[in-house]
This record gives C-alpha cells, sequence and structure tokens, in this order.
C-alpha cells in the first residue's frame, strides 16, 4: 500500500517552485503540539503542563531560532493553558489535524481537515495558514481539501520512506504547488537515501551517523525540521509504550536539546538562515 500511495500523489503535484534564489538557504525548526508519543499512550502530560513548551521555546530563543508550532486542535480544547502558552510566547502557530488518530485517519482525512481548521478559527480568531497531517500520510484529496478550508501550505511530505505507512521518494525534496494551489513545505531529508532528518530520527542514530550523511552539497536548499515535546522530555506514562518505542525513544533520551543545538549549528555553518515556517511560506510563494 505504502508504494501506491506514494505513486498515487505525483498526479496532484503541479510543478516545482524555483526557491530559494541562487546561494541562499533556508530552515526551520518546528514542533508538533500533540498528545505524547503521538498519541500512542492516551495522555497528555506533555502538553498539560506548560514548563515542557516554556523550556523548549527558551532553548530556542537562547539558540537565536524562531519556533514554529503545529497543535492538534482537540487538545485546544481540552488544555485551555495550553493556547494561552502558544499565546504567550507569540509563537508561529499552524494545525496538526484534530484528533491525530492515526488509525482512522486515511479514510477520514478531509474531515479532519475541516475540522482543525474550525477549531483554530475559535480559538486564535483566524484560520491556521499551515497544516501537518499526522505521521506525514497524506491521501489524495487532501491538498484540494486545505485549499477548501482556506490553508495556504502543507507541511506533511517526508520525501522518503516509512515501511508500511509511506513512500514519498519519488516526490521533490524542495518545495513544490499540489495543483489546488496550496504550497507544499517538505520535511528536510538528508543523503542519497533521504533519511528524515527529525529530532527523533536524530537521537536514534546519533551524531556519528548524521555526521556522515549531513553535507551541503547534497543537502536540499529548504530545510524543515521536525520535533515533538517527547523528543527533548520524558512524559510518566513512558512505561506504556510498546518495547520497540521504549527503545528507540531511550537512545540520547537526554540529549534531545542539546542535539537540536548541534544540529543547528552545523546548518548554521552551512549557510541556513532560520526562519518561522510562516515567513518561509511568504518567500517561497513569491518565488
Amino acid at each position: 500500500m505504502s508504494e501506491v500511495l506514494g505513486e498515487s500523489l505525483r498526479p496532484e503535484v503541479a510543478a516545482p517552485v524555483d526557491a530559494p534564489p541562487v546561494g541562499a538557504r533556508w530552515a526551520a525548526v518546528t514542533c508538533d503540539v500533540e498528545p505524547d508519543y503521538g498519541n500512542r499512550t492516551q495522555s497528555s502530560d506533555l502538553i498539560a503542563d506548560p514548563k515542557y513548551l516554556d523550556t523548549l521555546v527558551a532553548h530556542c530563543t537562547s539558540l537565536g531560532v524562531p519556533l514554529s508550532a503545529f497543535v492538534v486542535t482537540q487538545c485546544l480544547s481540552s488544555h485551555p493553558s495550553l493556547t494561552r502558552a502558544l499565546v504567550e510566547h507569540d509563537l508561529d502557530v499552524h494545525a496538526h489535524s484534530h484528533r491525530h488518530d492515526t488509525q482512522r485517519y486515511a479514510t477520514s482525512s478531509v474531515e479532519e481537515i475541516a475540522a482543525c481548521q474550525e477549531c483554530f478559527r475559535s480559538h486564535f480568531g483566524r484560520p491556521a495558514m499551515g497544516y501537518r497531517a499526522p505521521q506525514g500520510l497524506v491521501v489524495p484529496g487532501d491538498s484540494a481539501a486545505m485549499a477548501d478550508r482556506e490553508f495556504v501550505f502543507d507541511a506533511s511530505v517526508f520525501p522518503s520512506r516509512r515501511r508500511g505507512l509511506f513512500d514519498y521518494r519519488r516526490l521533490p525534496r524542495e518545495p513544490w504547488r499540489w495543483k489546488s494551489g496550496v504550497v507544499e513545505l517538505p520535511f528536510a531529508s538528508a543523503g542519497r537515501g533521504r533519511a528524515m532528518l527529525t529530532v527523533s530520527y536524530l537521537k536514534l542514530f546519533g551524531k556519528l551517523y548524521w555526521r556522515s550523511v549531513l553535507k551541503p552539497d547534497i543537502l536540499p536548499r529548504v530545510l524543515v525540521i521536525d520535533s515533538h515535546l517527547h523528543d527533548f522530555f520524558k512524559a510518566p506514562t513512558f512505561g506504556q509504550l510498546p518495547l520497540a518505542f521504549r527503545l528507540a525513544y531511550s537512545r540520547n533520551r537526554r540529549n534531545g536539546l542539546a542535539l537540536l543545538g548541534w544540529l543547528i549549528g552545523v546548518l548554521r555553518g552551512f549557510g541556513y538562515e532560520f526562519l518561522t515556517m510562516s515567513e518561509l511560506y511568504r518567500r517561497v510563494a513569491v518565488s
């Protein structure tokens, strides 16, 4: 199914966007603000207590990079303090589905896109500019549904492969427009094998691996870095995760913030300028 899903999206791709200009490199650091471990433990401790988001924001501020958040909108209703924290930090906030129900998303994505925009507007008094699907799962027709609900960009696609879920390796690594007019700002991938450059995989594989992969001549000129609060902090329900996830999340468990700082330093050395997702979209859209 994953092979078919990747191929079925290609007819909806209109054209690549010629951005940034020659010599420029742009990057954005994003955090998916969602239930703990992608809702695998049915808990929300990391978003219920503002101290975790506060710490991440302070860390990014100390590194001199803006942080953009993609929030699961159902959490805004169940955790009023989360909305206040996002507003107080003046974060660049976008939508990350309504329920983050990965079991049913493929058959309910259009409804999720509509529900999350409605909920986002009710809490922030404006529509969200950007959308992100749970686990990067985009299905045919989603880009049209996004356009219908006033989203102007999407940041869901990993131009990589995740076994059993998707294979997007034949989709572009650089930004493109869907035929609906929505701009896709794909996640970062690195190396000839298109390894997913996220904080989760940064921790899992470690510096030694990434030093061999992060080369300026083969990195895309636009990088969207993904992270989650559980990449930086351990939720009380960690022990409820299946063994495979506990083992994966235990790698460099206390080093998430430090590794993010290391990655930002490497990318700055390659000439990347760090932007919010809104600013990244604006620069790409006028190209």
